[in-house]
């Protein structure tokens, strides 16, 4: 029952998402059809761009029947190459895909490594590094860090070109997020070792590396693992900004595009695909965790 709850609450999400983005790209300034003809220098006549933006039709009634074919993988066709989207936008979804699994794997293992050390010894050197680091990479938006690193290392320092380079967006990304997690590593892990079992398994002569992990990262792995999970799917939606600046062919790079040349239905296909990426990744997360939970129950 909790199952069918939540799958019925994300399919309101997705719709709601995709009627509040459809309805915002319709409120856009002017004449949607007028808009489209003139910016994109299409031949396509006046009724016929009616018909397929749905503008024939009332509001609600061409929405929900464009969300029951988005569900059944009928994202409709580009106004402009007047091709189906569905293939069109794979291709860019699998670079995305790329790009935000590189950048995941950077954070997670900058992360993990600076937050275990810091909650090994409380008030060192590495608590402060993560201190400072999880301020810092908050506070730089990635519009501002992008570009500070293509200076970096694809001019100052050229080991890195543009354009063909998947380290350099996948790190603009795993900078602006490893420091949370370092720190959330860091709180979560410390807090498991305030219990007396890690206190006895030191006394037992363990090492301090099997206390952190035994002791410190397992109790914690189905929060963190939640988190982390909801993150990727944060991640994947919202790596649209690097794709621009680096010029990466992804689904960000992708819906500027169409956003520029008003290619409405690729506008939608990509915010509906961005947004049930989003909502996955937190049901992973929250699936990850509960699977932990019980099988640590087990153990008990």
């Amino acid at each position: 029952m909790p199952q069918v709850k939540r799958l019925f609450s994300t399919v309101l999400i997705v719709l709601s998402i995709f009627l509040g983005s459809r309805a915002l790209i319709r409120a856009l300034p002017g004449d949607p059809v007028d808009t489209l003809i003139a910016e994109s220098g299409t031949s396509i006549p006046r009724a016929v761009l009616l018909k397929e933006l749905g503008l024939d039709r009332p509001f609600f009634e061409s929405a929900l029947q464009d969300f029951r074919s988005a569900l059944h993988g009928d994202l409709g066709v580009s106004l402009l190459n007047k091709q189906p989207v569905l293939p069109l936008l794979k291709a860019r979804f699998l670079n995305t895909l790329a790009l935000t699994t590189t950048a995941f794997f950077f954070a997670l293992i900058l992360s993990m490594s600076l937050g275990l050390r810091a909650a090994q010894k409380p008030g060192g050197l590495a608590d402060t590094l993560c201190s400072v680091f999880g301020a810092v990479s908050a506070s730089l938006p990635t519009p501002w860090l992008g570009p500070m690193l293509i200076i970096l290392f694809a001019f100052w320092i050229p080991v890195f070109q543009l354009g063909d380079s998947l380290v350099l967006p996948a790190l603009t990304l795993a900078l602006s997020i490893s420091g949370f997690w370092a720190r959330l590593i860091r709180e979560r892990v410390r807090e498991s070792l305030r219990h007396g079992s890690a206190q006895a398994a030191r006394a037992r002569g363990l090492s301090e590396f099997k206390v952190v992990l035994k002791y410190g990262l397992a109790p914690a792995a189905g929060l963190i693992a939640a988190y982390f999970g909801s993150q990727f799917g944060a991640l994947l939606s919202g790596a649209f900004v690097t794709e621009v600046i680096f010029n990466w062919k992804g689904m960000g790079n992708l819906l500027v595009n169409s956003v520029l040349r008003r290619d409405y239905p690729m506008i939608e296909a990509a915010v509906f695909v961005g947004s049930v990426c989003a909502i996955s990744g937190t049901i992973a997360g929250d699936w990850i965790r509960s699977s932990i939970e019980r099988r640590e129950e087990y153990r008990l």
